[in-house]
C-alpha cells in the first residue's frame, strides 16, 4: 500500500486541504484511503467539520503503545465529503505528547496499515515530533509557495530533516518561479503544481457547491496529483522487488 507524507517548511501553504481532495478523487477503488493528520502545532479537521476525537490519533496511539496492531479504519471518522481521517488534537501541547508517544511506532505502522495513508505533517521543523515518520513513507512531498523566501527555507529542511529515498516538491502556484527553476535550485524533482484556487479551496474546508468543487481548477488539479502518487508509489514498488531480488 502507498504511505504518502505530505509536509511544508514554512507557512500554511494548503497541505491539509491537498490531500483532503487526493484522498477524495484516490482512484484505487478497492483500498480506502485514510487521511491522518500529525502536526505538532495541532490539528484542524476535528474543528473544522466537528467531529470528535474519538476515535482519532489519541485512540490510535494508545492501542500502538499496547503493541496491538489495530485497524486504521477503526480510528478514523468520516468527514461530510466521505474522506476518511484519523483526527488529532487541535492542543498544540496535547499533539506532541501523542505524537512522542507514538513515535517509535507511528512510522512502521502507517506502511503496513493496509490502506493508502495520506499523513499531513503540517510545517516540520528538525526537531519536530513528526520528522521519524518522514523516513518511513513511501514518498515524502514537500508544499511550497515558489517564492525566495518558502524555497530558501526548503532547501534547509531537505539538508536538516531525515528523509526516505523517494522525495518530491509540490508547488502552490507557478509564479515567481517554475517548476524547471525550483527543481534545478533544489536538486529535487517538481511533481505537480497546483493551483491558486480560493473559491476551491473554500468549497473544500468550509462547505458549499459540490457541482462547483468537482469542476474546479483546484480538484482537477488534485485529480491530477493523485494519479501521479499513484504512478509513482507502483513505481517504487516496482523498484524495491527489484532490488529485493537482486540481493
Amino acid at each position: 500500500m502507498t504511505f504518502v507524507v505530505g509536509a511544508s517548511a514554512h507557512g500554511s501553504p494548503g497541505v491539509s486541504t491537498a490531500l483532503q481532495l487526493v484522498a477524495s478523487l484516490w482512484a484505487e477503488d478497492s483500498a480506502v484511503p485514510v487521511v491522518v493528520e500529525g502536526d505538532a502545532s495541532g490539528g484542524v479537521l476535528a474543528a473544522r467539520y466537528e467531529v470528535s476525537l474519538m476515535p482519532g490519533f489519541v485512540t490510535l496511539v494508545e492501542s500502538l503503545r499496547k503493541s496491538e496492531q489495530p485497524s486504521l479504519l477503526d480510528h478514523a471518522q468520516r468527514l461530510p465529503s466521505g474522506v476518511a481521517c484519523v483526527a488529532l488534537s487541535p492542543s498544540a501541547t496535547a499533539a506532541r505528547a501523542q505524537l512522542r508517544s507514538a513515535g517509535p511506532y507511528l512510522g512502521s505502522y502507517l506502511a503496513q496499515a493496509g490502506h493508502p495513508v495520506l499523513f499531513d505533517a503540517g510545517t516540520v521543523v528538525p526537531d519536530g515530533r513528526a520528522v521519524p515518520v518522514l523516513s518511513a513513507a513511501d514518498l515524502l512531498l514537500w508544499f511550497v509557495r515558489p517564492t525566495r523566501e518558502e524555497l530558501l527555507v526548503l532547501r534547509h529542511r531537505l539538508a536538516e530533516c531525515s528523509q526516505p529515498e523517494d522525495v518530491a516538491v509540490v508547488l502552490v502556484g507557478d509564479t515567481p518561479y517554475n517548476e524547471s527553476q525550483v527543481a534545478d535550485g533544489l536538486g529535487v524533482e517538481v511533481l505537480h503544481t497546483l493551483p491558486i484556487d480560493s473559491r476551491g479551496a473554500a468549497a473544500v474546508n468550509l462547505g458549499g457547491d459540490d457541482r462547483y468543487l468537482r469542476r474546479s481548477v483546484l480538484a482537477r488539479s488534485c485529480a491530477e496529483l493523485a494519479t501521479r502518487i499513484a504512478a509513482r508509489a507502483t513505481s517504487t514498488s516496482s523498484s524495491a522487488a527489484l532490488r529485493s531480488v537482486d540481493r
